[in-house]
């Protein structure tokens, strides 16, 4: 809840930010130049930290979810062989209970 409020907060401040920012800027990299608003290369450049953020996080995420299925798998496998050791104790007190008397 607190990371969404974040969040929420710092894209607030960057819209605010780049709607303050209007004026028309000359962008150039190597040979290209393109001429816009300084409002799209401010959210044009926040999108591109967010997709690279995202993508930088997807091998983290994998391999957290596939430890996740391997743990769950071997909890389920242990859980198996606890109730099949309980079943053998359960059946071997009963065949070596004392017989009645009577």
């Amino acid at each position: 809840m607190g990371v969404l409020f974040l969040a929420l907060v710092l894209a607030s401040l960057t819209a605010v930010f780049a709607l303050q920012n209007t004026d028309a800027v000359t962008v150039r990299m190597l040979m290209w130049e393109y001429q816009t608003s300084l409002v799209l290369v401010i959210l044009g450049s926040v999108g591109v930290g967010i997709a690279l953020t995202f993508l930088s996080s997807l091998g983290r995420r994998f391999r957290r979810s596939h430890t996740i299925r391997s743990l769950q798998s071997t909890v389920d496998s242990q859980g198996a062989r606890i109730r099949e050791l309980e079943e053998a104790l359960r059946l071997s007190r009963a065949n070596t209970s004392p017989p009645a008397s009577g």
